[in-house]
């Protein structure tokens, strides 16, 4: 791998009706749900991630620790963007995130992912049930 410490990633998002708070059951309003703001900040980390792993092989979420600062209504479009802090034994990525609609943060998070062999990882799964 050849991942760089603090390289800047970035993408952009559409809040859609889907990824409200009363719609994820996470709140009663029309509004960005805090596990819609998780979801798009792991993606943007999986597919930077990607871009470095090797055929067969996965990232897993194993951590997230997210501050949600600000509401954001559906229709707005959220930036999330992101770096790679630590990397630990080549398995273990630390991320460090913000996410932005316009120019105002709504978002930060630290979030760990765990580099996986995708067909070890089924079987294990699968054999242990």
């Amino acid at each position: 791998m050849n991942i760089k410490l603090n390289k800047l990633f970035e993408k952009n998002f559409l809040v859609e009706k889907q990824h409200s708070a009363k719609n994820m059951k996470s709140g009663d309003l029309e509004v960005l749900a805090t596990p819609s703001l998780v979801a798009f900040m792991e993606q943007v980390s999986k597919e930077y991630l990607n871009t470095f792993l090797e055929d067969g092989c996965g990232s897993v979420g194993i951590n997230i620790n997210i501050n949600h600062i600000a509401p954001t209504l559906i229709g707005k479009t959220v930036l999330v963007k992101g770096c790679v802090k630590e990397i630990i034994k080549e398995k273990i990525i630390i991320f460090s995130l913000e996410a932005f609609e316009n120019n105002k943060k709504i978002g930060d998070a630290n979030h760990t992912r765990a580099i996986i062999d995708n067909k070890k990882f089924m079987k294990k799964l699968l054999d242990n049930n």
